[in-house]
């Protein structure tokens, strides 16, 4: 899984909150080295901080993640700065 966690709060986003422990990557957010405290609000990096979990750290996932029939339709959004995008 992968979610954004700018101001990220256990009271609005309980699920994401509590799949950060060991084994979550945290990306672009600022902590206390002295605590290792991790500060959600701290934009002095940038807005676009994000983590990634294992779905098993989810309490009410379904594992395995499988469905019934594949997706016919795949829509791939994004918003490229430079008008170029990588190679995929």
């Amino acid at each position: 899984c992968y979610a954004k966690c700018i101001n990220l709060k256990r009271e609005t986003e309980p699920e994401i909150y509590d799949a950060i422990r060991f084994g979550a990557v945290l990306e672009n957010v600022v902590y206390n080295e002295d605590t290792y405290e991790v500060d959600y609000d701290d934009t002095s990096l940038t807005e676009n901080t994000r983590v990634s979990y294992p779905l098993q750290f989810i309490q009410n996932a379904r594992i395995p993640a499988k469905t019934e029939h594949h997706p016919s339709q795949i829509i791939f959004l994004t918003c490229d700065a430079f008008g170029i995008l990588p190679p995929i």
